[in-house]
């Protein structure tokens, strides 16, 4: 009769005993889990990864410009907006739409960032030319807009010949994204 007890009391205190460890460990996990989607939240705070509307004030051009930007967490770059725009002089000839843009960019500081990206230009649906692109951007602390402080736009003819460059302002605000 004494032994009875004791082995009731013994299954008990192990049922205690791995209720708590279980518990332990569970608390334990979501623990460790916040700090973890907390970091990862901050990184993609202050990178441009993701999805982005972009407003372009340009010289001679009817402002805004409007596109979408991806920035690829691989450092890919791709723009699209208004195929149809016309050039100011003197590079009125080089064409009437312009194709989507690619290219690459790069994290240069806490905040700031480099890109270069290339558009064609189309005249009567052929590549007469392109733009190529160079800006540095700043992110804003919250992650959700950037701001160009140095954005060149330079206009080539087919033969990648600089032909006139102009210097741009440019905006971007984050859009949602799963």
């Amino acid at each position: 009769m004494i032994t009875e007890p004791k082995i009731r009391n013994d299954t008990r205190f192990l049922r205690v005993t791995t209720a708590t460890k279980n518990g332990l460990i569970a608390v334990v996990l979501l623990l460790a889990a916040v700090p973890a989607n907390l970091v990862a939240q901050s990184s993609e705070k202050k990178t441009l990864s993701g999805v982005w509307e972009v407003k372009i004030s340009a010289g001679g051009v009817p402002s805004p410009l409007l596109s979408i930007a991806i920035f690829g967490q691989d450092g890919s770059f791709t723009t699209t907006g208004s195929t149809k725009f016309s050039l100011a002089p003197p590079n009125q000839g080089l064409g009437d739409e312009r194709g989507p843009g690619y290219g690459r960019w790069a994290q240069t500081g806490d905040r700031e960032f480099r890109l270069t990206f290339y558009v064609p230009l189309l005249r009567g649906g052929e590549v007469n030319g392109y733009i190529r692109v160079r800006s540095t951007m700043r992110l804003s602390e919250s992650g959700g807009e950037f701001m160009s402080h140095e954005c060149l736009a330079e206009f080539l003819n087919a033969n990648w010949k600089v032909l006139d460059s102009d210097k741009d302002d440019v905006t971007g605000t984050r859009l949602e994204t799963p």
